[in-house]
């Protein structure tokens, strides 16, 4: 009798794992059914009404460093970076170009073999650019690693670009100022300028007298949230000559922090006096659009005379925070001196079609369902 009870209690259980190992392998089925949806599906319709006279593409993202804190330590988060690799190649239109904002890998790959930097060039670079997209790159703060054995920050700060320009050179244009290129860099595509300064630059000489503010000031790595007066030059001589018909201005770090890296002071606002010197250059040259990350969430803001916290600034533009495609998403609530129109916890990937006088954006989860959407116009200040 016991061994029939026992024969009957062991056919139940072998059953239950067999129906939980099949709802596990529908559950999975059905996640990677949801995110191998081609992810030209938004638009392979007709984009819009004008949809012919568009007259390019482009991506923007950034932050994909793994969780370096966590036990065991990850240095990228390779699988939905993976991802979204693959949904860019098979947008429709094609991207012409893709703007990755920094934050590849965590700042312990540096001393980690550099395992995770391969990955993200094999995950992500290679197959970017065997398509026939361009990449652009731009340096984060992780390029920095606090183990490095310099004493002067000047060396460090040389090292930084060192590391980053063995790296992730990519399709970055050369004529940045002399010791920053590859770092700081402009080029024009179609009716758009871009351009982009390294914020993680030693300041010395002139820029001393900035340093003033102690309690403003970051302690431990004074070059970093920082664009120094050669890279400050370099930008409005390079806006200045601009003749485009929109100017998009990219860095790691926002101009203005919207939340996550707004009391830790990881950010411009580290350095008040040389934030307002970016502002008014940005600003007086008449920037349309200004992408950061660094903040791993997902906002828009308008900055200008509408919003408290910018009200003095001599114009107006859209400042977008594309914060993370798959590095540890942030929780914190966004500050409550800036008027914010979207803020989200969100991994995104910002698509943006230009067109002769707008400029169309959408920002696209893993899954390719869109998170938010706006446009620039031409004159639109």
């Amino acid at each position: 009798m016991s061994k029939n009870w026992f024969r009957t209690l062991s056919c139940i259980f072998v059953l239950s794992l067999i129906v939980s190992g099949c709802s596990y392998v529908e559950k999975w089925f059905n996640f990677k059914q949801t995110v191998q949806r081609p992810f030209s599906a938004p638009f392979s319709e007709s984009i819009d009404d004008s949809d012919s006279e568009i007259l390019f593409r482009f991506v923007f993202t950034g932050d994909s460093r793994g969780d370096y804190k966590s036990t065991p330590s990850d240095d990228i988060s390779e699988e939905m970076l993976e991802l979204y690799a693959s949904y860019i190649i098979l947008l429709k239109p094609r991207p012409d170009f893709v703007i990755f904002n920094g934050d590849m890998v965590a700042k312990t790959a540096y001393r980690n073999d550099g395992q995770a930097i391969q990955k993200w060039k094999n995950v992500f670079e290679k197959p970017i650019r065997d398509s026939g997209i361009k990449l652009y790159i731009t340096p984060g703060n992780h390029v920095i690693d606090q183990k490095w054995p310099t004493q002067s920050k000047e060396k460090d700060s040389i090292q930084y670009i060192s590391e980053f320009r063995k790296y992730y050179l990519a399709d970055n244009p050369l004529n940045g100022p002399r010791m920053n290129k590859g770092v700081t860099y402009s080029f024009t595509h179609k009716n758009c300028h871009f351009v982009t300064v390294t914020s993680f630059t030693t300041h010395s000489g002139p820029d001393n007298f900035e340093l003033s503010p102690k309690k403003f000031v970051q302690k431990k790595k004074k070059f970093e949230y920082f664009v120094n007066r050669d890279n400050r030059v370099w930008l409005q001589e390079d806006l200045e000559t601009s003749k485009s018909d929109f100017t998009i201005f990219f860095s790691h770090c926002p101009l203005i922090a919207v939340g996550p890296h707004y009391k830790d002071k990881k950010n411009f606002h580290a350095h008040p006096l040389n934030k307002n010197k970016l502002e008014n250059i940005l600003f007086k040259n008449g920037v349309d659009l200004i992408l950061g990350s660094h903040e791993h969430v997902y906002s828009r803001t308008r900055l200008g005379p509408s919003n408290p916290l910018s009200s003095a600034l001599q114009g107006s533009a859209t400042q977008v925070v594309v914060g993370s495609c798959s590095a540890p998403l942030s929780q914190k609530e966004p500050r409550n001196d800036l008027i914010v129109d979207k803020y989200l916890s969100e991994y995104a990937i910002l698509i943006a079609d230009v067109f002769k006088n707008k400029i169309k954006c959408k920002a696209i989860k893993f899954d390719g369902k869109t998170i938010d959407a706006f446009t620039i116009y031409k004159n639109h200040k």
